[in-house]
């Protein structure tokens, strides 16, 4: 029987942070050091242009080639091994072309291990994507504090992947892993 994970993909699977750093360089824009996940302040920008730009960004050609998070690649695998997939439910863009780049770059990256990958618009809350698996009891994989908390509410259990923007979250219900090893030991031991 297949076993289903749901996971975010940008800053779980896939890389976002620094492609968008690297695009925006290219661009000309140079960040402060500021540990946050908050674009506006790391490039001293208005949230509005912020939003503009990642918008563009997320529906640029760079969607094809994000290199994979950490140690996700070896993770994926040894979990596809066991039998499971991957349902990806991501804030990307509502255009179809960046969609298709993001399914492109996912099977480049992991193989076909995905039975979907739905993408939401850019930064879009979570709560009608994962209201279908409502009581499920399958793990969700997120970076966002503010999904993994909606993932635990809706009765999923939810996995934190550690990043510098969510150090400090501590929510009883929901693991947290550094590395896709952890992930991994996580769902396994169940």
């Amino acid at each position: 029987m297949t076993k289903l994970i749901l996971t975010d993909v940008d800053g779980v699977l896939l890389d976002w942070e620094s492609a968008f750093h690297d695009w925006m360089e290219a661009k000309g824009f140079s960040r402060n050091s500021i540990p946050t996940y908050d674009m506006h302040v790391v490039y001293g920008q208005k949230k509005e242009h912020i939003k503009a730009l990642v918008r563009e960004f997320n529906n640029s050609a760079w969607m094809c080639c994000l290199q994979p998070l950490r140690d996700a690649v070896e993770g994926v695998a040894a979990l596809a091994a066991k039998g499971y997939r991957f349902g990806a439910i991501t804030s990307l863009s509502l255009d179809p072309y960046a969609a298709k780049l993001r399914e492109e770059n996912l099977r480049n990256v992991f193989g076909d291990v995905f039975d979907f990958v739905q993408c939401l618009d850019t930064g879009a809350d979570k709560d009608e994507a994962l209201a279908p698996w409502k009581d499920s009891g399958l793990f969700w994989l997120e970076d966002k504090k503010e999904n993994a908390i909606l993932g635990a509410d809706l009765g999923l259990k939810s996995i934190i992947i550690k990043h510098h923007h969510n150090a400090d979250f501590d929510d009883g219900r929901i693991a947290k892993a550094d590395t896709w090893k952890e992930v991994v030991s996580i769902i396994t031991s169940e």
